[in-house]
């Protein structure tokens, strides 16, 4: 928060408060080091942060929100509220609307903070951008990041999550995008919403906050997003069409809408992310120059399709996490990478994928063919890839722990061969290589 005062916070809320200090950041962690900030204790499930005052005090935060009718801490500015975590979305919804820059806003079941990223390092080619930083992407996140961005930013590029229906929907009312993506639609968070349809209709609340003028970009081959708004996507009739002319452990050459351009990341999902990320770059009125050098500088999250050399092997390290539909994408990248004679796929456990979670990892067998040659499964549902592997020429290994695994890897550390390690975040699939 810039050239904010306590006096001005107070007043968005009725307050008043002659108290002209500014208040320079926001925490919700009391851990957090947060000199002349605002402190927002976070009633949760198992811990209200109004019990950790004093610390927060401790850690330089001068102004909280206080749930009205509770005993007020001393030794820090007191702005009562009904609901402390409903006043800061309602603070950045204020900040946001003060400053008025253009919001990107991101949602999608995979790929949307990979979108972030490269929208972000697109835009800035022209804006002085701010985005979500790592996956603050939630009713806490989304506001902390709202809040937390100068005021001399000029586009604001926010990653929005969901676990269930309403909360997109409260977030894109936060934001009020310009430009709104649904990336795809997914398998995670199903069980919570009734499935892949149910998936789509939450990830539509996306156009709740959408202005009038703004536009909505969402992916031209998923048929659950059939007739919304701007179609990018390899389908023919797709109003961004993508067409990929090669892939390599380096480099993606690929047109969009007939021009040419090289993203330096690995995987046919993030040519469609870069899509993306140019078809926002037109929006806002970027040429074809300040589009490719921007993706020259693309550098995704750690752990996102991430290449590194491993022994005398290439690694595609995208544990981060996995869907059904990420996963297939992933191994569909090693498929076409040109140049390798052994391609190994190290999958692990995906959760998150409710009654049907066996068919989607036998799904995910499905995609498993040559020139794929090796497949070592890690986990209790990973056994279940290996009953959709039906391509005899593949060779299929299950142990239970990643611990099990380690000593198989050696194996593999070989020239012309590249390896793909993907599971959800719950297995750290990362520790085989560490």
């Amino acid at each position: 928060m810039e050239q904010l005062t306590i006096q001005t916070l107070a007043s968005w809320f009725g307050v008043t408060i002659e108290d002209t200090r500014e208040v320079r950041r926001v925490a919700t962690d009391s851990r957090d080091e947060n000199g002349d900030g605002l402190f927002v204790p976070i009633i949760g499930a198992r811990v209200d942060g109004h019990d950790f005052i004093d610390k927060a005090i401790e850690q330089g935060a001068i102004v909280t929100f206080w749930e009205e009718g509770r005993e007020r801490p001393e030794g820090i500015i007191v702005i009562p509220v009904p609901s402390p975590l409903k006043a800061l979305q309602e603070a950045a919804a204020r900040y946001l609307a003060e400053i008025d820059p253009l919001v990107v806003a991101i949602t999608g079941s995979n790929g949307k903070t990979s979108t972030k990223d490269m929208v972000a390092v697109v835009l800035e080619e022209k804006f002085k951008t701010h985005k979500t930083a790592g996956n603050f992407n939630s009713d806490v996140g989304l506001p902390l990041t709202v809040l937390r961005m100068p005021r001399d930013t000029e586009v604001a590029v926010l990653e929005m999550g969901m676990n269930g229906f309403g909360q997109i929907e409260l977030l894109s009312n936060i934001a009020k995008p310009d430009v709104a993506f649904v990336t795809n639609i997914g398998e995670s968070h199903g069980e919570q919403v009734g499935g892949r349809q149910g998936i789509a209709k939450a990830k539509l609340e996306i156009k709740a906050g959408l202005k009038d003028e703004g536009i909505l970009i969402v992916d031209a081959d998923e048929p659950l997003l059939s007739g919304q708004g701007f179609r990018v996507g390899y389908a023919d009739d797709a109003d961004g069409k993508i067409e990929v002319v090669e892939t390599t452990f380096d480099a993606s050459i690929f047109r969009y809408d007939g021009e040419l351009f090289e993203l330096k990341v690995l995987g046919a999902h993030q040519i469609r992310n870069a899509a993306y990320a140019i078809a926002c770059g037109r929006q806002f009125g970027l040429d074809h120059a300040m589009i490719q050098r921007g993706l020259d500088r693309v550098k995704l999250t750690t752990m996102r399709m991430e290449k590194q050399m491993f022994g005398d092997a290439h690694l595609i390290n995208d544990a981060y996490n996995a869907s059904p539909t990420s996963m297939i994408a992933a191994i569909e990248t090693v498929k076409s990478l040109v140049g390798f004679s052994r391609r190994v796929l190290v999958l692990g456990d995906m959760y998150e994928l409710g009654a049907d979670e066996q068919t989607q990892h036998v799904k995910v067998g499905h995609a498993i063919t040559a020139p794929v040659t090796d497949v070592l499964l890690i986990g209790d549902k990973a056994k279940w890839i290996a009953e959709g592997i039906s391509d005899a020429s593949v060779n299929v290994m299950h142990v239970g722990t990643v611990e099990e695994a380690k000593p198989l890897l050696g194996s593999y550390q070989r020239p012309q061969t590249v390896i793909l390690l993907k599971a959800s975040r719950g297995l750290a699939l990362e520790r085989l290589v560490q």
